[in-house]
């Protein structure tokens, strides 16, 4: 007798076969690498009451790892101090649409945040993200507040427009 793993939500999407996902993971993570290279990139947090609230934000991906940079006063750090599960949601703005209703590629990660305090992490940070795209601390330098890095690490990703027939493609390791 054979044991069977749970059924995941995800296992019933017509996504892609697995096989055919794996061929398309390196261009999915160079499309989400883009430094604001016509790709749009939001960030979702969740309320103490479970309310999503989504905003745009810059990030920087290493690997699979995604940054971002915020400052301790926004609501956006208390949401990942009361509950850690985050989504990114990436838009081509630029691209052709893949299909006839208009939609561009877009990638949604689902992941957990760490929040990082020590400013010489967040001063690395700065570092890599200029030594990779030229683009430092573009934050202005206010003694007001202090800069604080999400750093993600994702658990599920759904793409679409990478695949044929509009089907999405789902990737749930990240290693």
């Amino acid at each position: 007798m054979t044991s069977q793993l749970p059924r995941r939500v995800w296992d019933g999407e017509k996504a892609v076969e697995a096989e055919h996902g794996e061929s398309l993971r390196e261009e999915i993570r160079s499309f989400i690498s883009q430094y604001h290279a016509g790709t749009l990139s939001f960030l979702m947090t969740l309320r103490r009451n479970g309310t999503p609230v989504m905003r745009p934000v810059s990030t920087f991906v290493e690997g699979w790892t995604i940054g971002t940079i915020s400052q301790h006063h926004q609501v956006k750090v208390q949401h990942v101090r009361n509950n850690p599960t985050v989504g990114y949601l990436f838009i081509d703005a630029e691209g052709p649409p893949y299909m006839s209703l208009g939609y561009t590629k877009n990638v949604w990660v689902a992941g957990t945040a760490e929040l990082i305090e020590d400013q010489e992490e967040v001063a690395d940070f700065f570092r890599r993200r200029e030594a990779a795209t030229g683009q430092g601390d573009a934050h202005p330098h206010d003694e007001s507040y202090t800069r604080l890095l999400f750093r993600t690490t994702p658990t599920y990703l759904r793409a679409e427009g990478f695949a044929e027939h509009a089907r999405p493609v789902i990737l749930t390791r990240f290693d």
